[in-house]
């Protein structure tokens, strides 16, 4: 599983509309995103501290495409 960290330009979050411009920085969230692109879950705050949100849409992801 990739993951993406946009610490140094922040396009990706400023894309994703989670960018604070005012402070430079992003807020703190978790998106999951399947093979077609779209996104699957989101977890925002505190919760995107948490992995098991994030795991749980994975693995749920991976049961669909196995069928």
């Amino acid at each position: 599983m990739p993951f993406l960290s946009d610490f140094s330009k922040r396009e990706v979050s400023r894309k994703y509309g989670v960018l604070n411009e005012a402070a430079g920085v992003s807020n703190r969230v978790t998106f999951v995103i399947g093979m077609d692109g779209k996104i699957l879950h989101i977890d925002e705050n505190r919760a995107a501290l948490d992995p098991t949100g994030a795991a749980e849409a994975c693995s749920r992801s991976a049961h669909k495409t196995a069928k």
